[in-house]
């Protein structure tokens, strides 16, 4: 497996956080589910993450 580059792990690590404040506004119920969907697909067209997640549902 290759080595990240800086800016695949800065991209990363920005995916990350993105979708921890995500989940923390989904929980916290000032954003609706299909909203927070909507914005992960916005994420991943963005920042273009190298990591694979998978969904807990």
């Amino acid at each position: 497996m290759a080595a990240m580059t800086h800016t695949e792990l800065q991209d990363n690590l920005a995916f990350l956080s993105a979708l921890q404040m995500l989940k923390q506004l989904v929980e916290a119920e000032a954003l609706a589910e299909e909203e927070a969907r909507s914005v992960r697909k916005e994420l991943n067209k963005r920042l273009r993450p190298t990591i694979t997640l998978t969904s807990p549902d």
